[in-house]
């Protein structure tokens, strides 16, 4: 027998182990963890769905859009121009897709399904008449009963997807444009820790996966739209109803390779059986058939090239494996995932080799080992953030103070250093400060509760009227969606209103936080000197670094979002006030709360606004609030917001964006408010922790790091887009 050999994590293998299991086990282990990491991840993009669909709808846009950017880009163009040029040709192309969809496809469901239930009834009794065995017919009636039954199922459930959609959508509109502008620096940001030929091959699969993934994703539009077209034709020339719906659905489902054309075809089939019979089907099989030799054997070849290289085998365990993770939208999106992993899977096991292969038992290679080493440790440290997460969740009265009394002394604080300048002491200071803070969150509060609980009702009923005044004028063509926004607007102000309608929980916390305060700026510098004497010496001015960045960002983000949500709101108010339209502080105050929320917020405020509009306004009214409503969403998410939270949080607004939901799903209202500047904080010290968490090396080298970067550049040094980016 060999010489007994040495895992990493059980230690000398004694000789009563056979070789061959000690070898399976040091494999089995490495694979389990991870396996669990893939499965944590999962849950948690299950759990952050919105999120994880939004980042998925964005990079399969921009992944198709990305070549006009550089082309821009060699012609010229600036980063954010080329980016905005193709973002502006992205969203008219998803606005006309979504009023084609809305108009055309999803007030005919009902109306397919019926034809489809009329096909099989009819094929029942035709088959009937021929003497199928019993057996046959139980089948085609439990079918029928199926249809008939899970008709007004789906029906509810479409509401509940459009309402899931619409936010989706107005999430990955914003990502899209971050994706197109900023992407190549998040993609060199994420490898910068690699060597050059690791980083240099890993970009270069990356570009690779890109333009294969977009030629694919081009190729597949070209080619749905082909045979979209010619089943239209040929539903006109055989006078089969429903012909545009149907079309609708034959050009979404060309995404889903093989499973999309058989099941749009069988739709087409059975309409076809239940209004004309079997001659016309037999004619539209023909038909169908002739046209899909020509495309198999001309047109699809040249329309692909070289794009996605993918064996059908391959395309046929991925599309079931992406239905059972992520249901229709991993039909959609199979094939482009399995493209890129395909793409980029060798340059990643390049990048995880660690190079001169380790002391491994004989089964396991090097990047495994380097994989499963992260991925146990990563685990525990995502525990460990559950564990605190927990906390959160099951302690709002403790926690929620503590962190609404650190917001409200960062804020505060700047004008405590003023009144000291002018000698006051540091507890009168604080004092006046927290006290007029107190008072100003009082005021707002029985603004909010005057206004909102006394009119939340008001308030429903106008953005109900309004999306039932849309869904009138279009002909009921946007039942669904108009529901959808009801129901989301509905929910946004009855959210607020309970939450200040909760008086005497509200009271608590105020008042808790308003004391923690001043506390925090009476006695937190002598506070946070006691805790500094307790770390290591040659990390203490780092630790005081960065917790002095963390408060500084956390008082600029409150400033800066205190302004934006004032601005928008009030101008909101000012546009209501001229049109003489109802309930303008009302919604003002709403506009205020709800533009603390970047982005999301300030898009809710509006569409409630423009709702409330299109119900008592007249036809001028309508027009300038849908001018105004536009304009106001593009200036705040792609100009003032960015601007401010650049400049204060530091956040990349793409983070920002996506961190919104994300804390929604976590812990609902409360989070969406506070995640951003937990998010803040991360960033500003993010540096320092995992330096004083890490060896004495680590944080030398982190010290020198900050030192090389408070140096100023020579003359020669590497230009802004050539280096790599800050971290988001």
């Amino acid at each position: 027998m060999t010489e007994p050999q040495q895992d990493r994590v059980s230690g000398p293998l004694t000789p009563i182990v056979p070789e061959w299991l000690a070898n399976l086990a040091a494999l089995g282990w490495r694979v389990f963890v991870i396996v669990a990491l893939v499965v944590a991840l999962w849950l948690l993009a299950s759990e952050l769905w919105t999120v994880t669909a939004s980042i998925t709808v964005a990079v399969v846009i921009a992944a198709t859009f990305a070549p006009i950017v550089v082309r821009l880009r060699g012609r010229g163009r600036s980063r954010a121009a080329a980016a905005a040029i193709v973002w502006v040709v992205a969203l008219v192309v998803l606005l006309l897709v979504g009023v084609v969809l809305g108009l055309a496809l999803i007030p005919y469901i009902a109306d397919i399904l019926r034809e489809v239930e009329a096909s099989i009834t009819r094929l029942q009794a035709d088959l009937a008449a021929t003497n199928i065995p019993p057996e046959v017919v139980t089948v085609l009636r439990d079918l029928i009963s199926a249809v008939r039954g899970g008709s007004g199922d789906i029906m509810s459930a479409l509401g509940a997807q459009v309402a899931s959609a619409v936010t989706i959508m107005v999430l990955a509109v914003f990502l899209i444009f971050f994706f197109l502008k900023d992407g190549d620096k998040a993609w060199v940001w994420i490898f910068q820790a690699a060597s050059d030929q690791k980083r240099e091959r890993i970009t270069d699969a990356g570009d690779d996966a890109l333009w294969r993934v977009g030629g694919y994703l081009r190729g597949t539009t070209i080619l749905s739209a082909i045979i979209a077209i010619t089943d239209y034709v040929f539903m006109l020339v055989l006078g089969v109803p429903l012909a545009a719906p149907l079309t609708l659905l034959v050009f979404l489902s060309g995404y889903i390779p093989y499973f999309g054309g058989i099941v749009t075809t069988a739709l087409i089939l059975l309409v076809t059986y239940a209004s004309l019979g079997v001659g016309p089907v037999i004619a539209m099989l023909v038909l169908i058939g002739i046209r899909n030799v020509i495309l198999g054997y001309g047109i699809r070849p040249a329309i692909y090239g070289r794009t996605v290289s993918i064996h059908p085998a391959l395309v046929l365990v991925a599309l079931p494996a992406g239905f059972e993770l992520a249901g229709v939208v991993g039909l959609f999106a199979a094939v482009p995932v399995a493209a890129i992993i395909l793409a980029v899977a060798n340059a990643t096991v390049s990048i995880l080799d660690p190079g001169p292969r380790p002391e491994l038992p004989a089964l396991v290679p090097g990047w495994i080992d380097r994989v499963a080493q992260w991925s146990w440790r990563l685990l525990v440290a995502a525990g460990l953030v559950g564990l605190f997460v927990g906390i959160f969740v099951a302690m709002p009265l403790v926690v929620i103070p503590a962190l609404l009394a650190t917001i409200l002394a960062a804020t505060l604080d700047p004008l405590v250093s003023a009144l000291k300048q002018r000698g006051w002491s540091r507890g009168k200071a604080a004092a006046v400060a927290t006290g007029g803070g107190f008072l100003a969150v009082v005021g707002i509060l029985v603004v909010a509760m005057i206004s909102l609980v006394g009119q939340a009702g008001d308030i429903q009923t106008a953005t109900a009227s309004g999306a039932s005044s849309a869904d009138a004028s279009t002909g009921g063509q946007l039942g669904l969606l108009a529901g959808a926004v009801t129901s989301g607007g509905a929910d946004a102000v009855r959210a607020v209103a309970q939450t200040a309608s909760a008086i005497g929980q509200i009271a608590v916390i105020v008042i808790l936080s308003t004391l923690l305060a001043f506390y925090f700026l009476k006695d937190g510098v002598d506070l946070w000197a006691k805790i500094l004497g307790r770390v290591r010496a040659d990390v203490a001015p780092e630790v005081n670094a960065a917790a002095t960045r963390a408060f500084d960002v956390l008082g600029g983000y409150m400033i800066g979002t205190g302004a934006i949500s004032f601005v928008g709101a009030a101008s909101q108010f000012v546009i209501m006030v001229v049109l003489g339209l109802p309930l303008a502080l009302p919604v003002f105050v709403l506009s205020f709360i709800l533009c603390f929320i970047p982005y999301i917020g300030g898009f809710i405020s509006t569409g409630i606004a423009f709702l409330i509009t299109i119900s008592v306004g007249s036809p001028t009214d309508i027009a300038i609030m849908a001018v105004w409503t536009v304009v106001f969403n593009i200036v705040t998410g792609n100009i003032v917001t960015p601007l401010v939270y650049g400049r204060t949080v530091h956040l990349h607004p793409a983070v920002v964006l996506v961190a919104i939901p994300a804390g929604a799903a976590i812990a609902g209202i409360l989070g969406m408010f506070i995640v951003v500047p937990a998010l803040a904080v991360v960033a500003a010290t993010w540096r320092t922790v995992l330096a004083v968490i890490g060896t004495q090396r680590n944080v030398a080298a982190h010290v020198a790091a900050l030192a090389a970067e408070a140096t100023p550049a020579a003359p020669d040094a590497v230009p802004p887009e050539a280096a790599s980016p800050e971290p988001a």
